[in-house]
């Protein structure tokens, strides 16, 4: 009668070690999984550092398409579209602003970019849609500070359409 307990004992011990290891491989790999999460990430911010703008194009793009649920994503968007922005590709931008937006919608960076999202339909001449977008935003995310821009927005549409 004793025996057995004991040998559930001894079977108990010796299957330890292996559920131990087992969690931390599964915790190693997470790990790994994160850094190179981070690690792919703030390549394309050392291109940006360096003004390499078509890498760190290159680079955010690929990171989005790998880290399917990566820490940095909205931040990848955001970098993407204004590098777009910044050299006048509206309409390259809006993709990115507008999947922000979509992936990101509760969170302020969300609600700037959709905001940008209204300022890029704005550029392209479609005042009609950015004002929509303004719109939008003011009912949507009434709270926000991009309500508040999107207010002025609106403002200096309508002035400007007068």
């Amino acid at each position: 009668m004793t025996r057995i307990p004991f040998i559930v004992f001894l079977a108990f011990l010796a299957a330890c070690p292996i559920a131990l290891r087992a969690e931390d491989a599964q915790s190693e790999r997470e790990n790994l999984e994160v850094f190179a999460d981070n690690l792919k990430f703030q390549n394309g911010l050392e291109f940006m550092k360096l003004k390499m703008t078509e890498k760190a194009l290159e680079t955010f793009n690929e990171y989005l398409e790998i880290y399917q649920r990566g820490v940095h994503r909205h931040e990848a968007h955001k970098l993407i579209a204004d590098i777009y922005f910044g050299r006048l590709e509206y309409l390259k931008a809006l993709r990115h602003y507008r999947t922000l937006y979509e992936e990101y919608s509760t969170s302020e960076s969300g609600i700037e970019g959709y905001f940008n999202t209204g300022v890029c339909y704005d550029k392209m001449g479609y005042e009609q849609k950015a004002m929509e977008v303004f719109n939008d935003i003011i009912e949507q995310h009434p709270d926000s500070i991009y309500a508040r821009q999107a207010r002025l927005q609106l403002d200096l549409l309508t002035i400007m359409t007068e």
